[in-house]
């Protein structure tokens, strides 16, 4: 399956209409859990806007909804050719049961800081119980780069972005100096 095309508003450091920015007070709210019967709308918006962003996941603050629900499908794009791919995860209240003592130092970045990334340690293993659509409580493992992308999604319904959970900030750069200078190259 070839890369697709990364959403290049956000490569480039512009705000996707509709897409909650850090600084506004609506990506740090509390929010609250959601009855799986009536989140299969928001799930349905959530599900289509990632994939017209053409990313890896996004949680319901980041639309301005603050309610605990988010969806994780990675795919490979030109940004992160190398990446695993899973398919769609709808998760509605997910809880963290378990996290890996082992840490993982890579890039992310987000929609909500768009034109960003820098490098955020995170488990390497995570265990998640979480609601599907369907009323279904499942507990699922995560390893590698979904792992990733799951605590991240996650921590937007705790209000935390990456730039939260970086250790410093020396690594944080523009997409554009990730491509050129940082991107491990394929081979």
């Amino acid at each position: 399956m070839s890369a697709q095309q990364s959403g290049s508003s956000w490569a480039m450091g512009v705000a996707d209409d509709g897409v909650v920015t850090i600084g506004d007070p609506r990506l740090k709210a509390p929010t609250t859990t959601v009855d799986p019967a009536e989140a299969g709308e928001l799930l349905q918006t959530l599900t289509a806007r990632l994939r017209d962003l053409r990313g890896a996941g996004l949680a319901a603050p980041q639309i301005g909804v603050s309610v605990r629900a988010a969806v994780v499908e990675v795919r490979r794009t030109d940004v992160f050719p190398d990446r695993p791919e899973t398919g769609l995860i709808q998760l509605v209240d997910p809880v963290v049961v378990e996290r890996s003592d082992e840490t993982v130092l890579d890039w992310e970045g987000c929609f909500s800081v768009p034109g960003y990334m820098g490098q955020v340690s995170r488990a390497e293993h995570l265990t998640v119980r979480y609601t599907t659509e369907a009323g279904e409580t499942v507990t699922r493992e995560f390893t590698g780069y979904p792992a990733r992308v799951v605590q991240h999604e996650i921590d937007h319904l705790d209000g935390v972005v990456y730039l939260d959970r970086m250790a410093d900030l020396t690594s944080l750069t523009t997409t554009q100096n990730y491509l050129d200078h940082h991107r491990p190259t394929s081979g």
